[in-house]
């Protein structure tokens, strides 16, 4: 019994150990994993990592927080709608419209054969698929629809917005109830006095670039080709002029009240920063950088431009 005994206590007292070690091997991964999730907690609380998102305040003081891209194609559809001359209600039913069908976000597909940020089908003779797919001429078509619906800037914004899309909604009611959002984004992209927009990026790290034959770097060349794509509405309307600083990272662009007013250049930058890798914008004293994400006053204030800058990388 007592030899039997020992071989089987040594089991046991070896099993003990095991299982004393397997508990102490869980409690230090535990452990490592609050201890990294705390870190980033931490991190984000601090500013190191944080959500990328944009903030638009309007004249009310109400505000909407958004995704980036969300930001971005709204811009867009601003953009467009100062290209073609339109009341800031038209670029108000443009939003509403959008967020009910896609969320203005640039959709790849969605019922039957709809595409883009608003929904627009190829077979109802709303373009290609690729003429759809580009928020410019998506945006661009919107507007030529909306034009064409009587009394568009009385009728309201649901009933505006239906009339263009004949949705399953006779009521126009689905679109209706995104009339405070959009107005209060329509209003922040378009620079109007008493709003705000402020947008968060984390810092990306793209390799450093050299001014090519037109004395811009690749970015900066992207970022020019997007302003004037925008704002001229594919050629529709007057292109926004800029010049460059000697480095091919800053944009400058010739502002004026109207069409290329300073602040819904400015905005609309902003807006855009996360595709088109801005790392900074200035118009007169106001300065907002990537790395803060927030409008400041600069002692040296700029005249008749406002100055573009991209991510240097590196």
């Amino acid at each position: 019994m007592g030899q039997r005994g020992r071989p089987g206590g040594g089991q046991e007292s070896t099993a003990g150990r095991s299982r004393h070690i397997g508990a102490w091997v869980v409690t230090v991964l535990l452990l490592a994993v609050v201890g990294t999730g705390g870190y980033f907690v931490y991190r984000t609380l601090n500013g190191g990592i944080r959500p990328e998102d944009c903030t638009a305040t309007g004249t009310d003081g109400q505000s909407v927080t958004i995704s980036n891209d969300r930001m971005a194609n709204a811009a867009t559809i601003a953009a467009v709608a100062r290209a073609k001359a339109l009341p800031e209600q038209a670029t108000i039913i443009a939003l509403a419209t959008a967020q009910q069908e896609s969320k203005i976000r640039n959709l790849s597909g969605g019922d039957r054969d709809s595409i883009g940020l608003f929904q627009q089908r190829p077979s109802q003779g709303w373009g290609t698929a690729d003429q759809i797919g580009d928020p410019v001429y998506a945006s661009g078509k919107f507007f030529y629809a909306l034009l064409n619906v009587r009394n568009w800037q009385t009728v309201g914004v649901g009933k505006a917005a239906q009339s263009v899309q004949r949705s399953a909604d006779p009521s126009g009611e689905s679109y209706a109830q995104w009339e405070q959002m959009a107005t209060t984004l329509a209003t922040s992209v378009d620079g109007k006095a008493g709003t705000a927009l402020s947008c968060r990026y984390n810092d990306p790290k793209p390799a450093a670039e050299t001014p090519g034959a037109n004395g811009l770097t690749p970015r900066a060349s992207a970022l020019g080709t997007a302003l004037v794509k925008q704002f001229s509405a594919n050629g529709a309307g007057n292109a926004p002029q800029y010049s460059h600083s000697a480095d091919g990272l800053t944009l400058r662009v010739a502002a004026r009240q109207g069409t290329t007013d300073p602040r819904v250049l400015a905005a609309w930058a902003v807006a855009s920063a996360e595709n088109l890798d801005v790392d900074r914008v200035q118009y007169a004293d106001q300065v907002w950088t990537r790395g803060s994400g927030k409008w400041q006053t600069t002692s040296k204030p700029i005249d008749g431009t406002v100055d573009v800058s991209v991510v240097k990388g590196g």
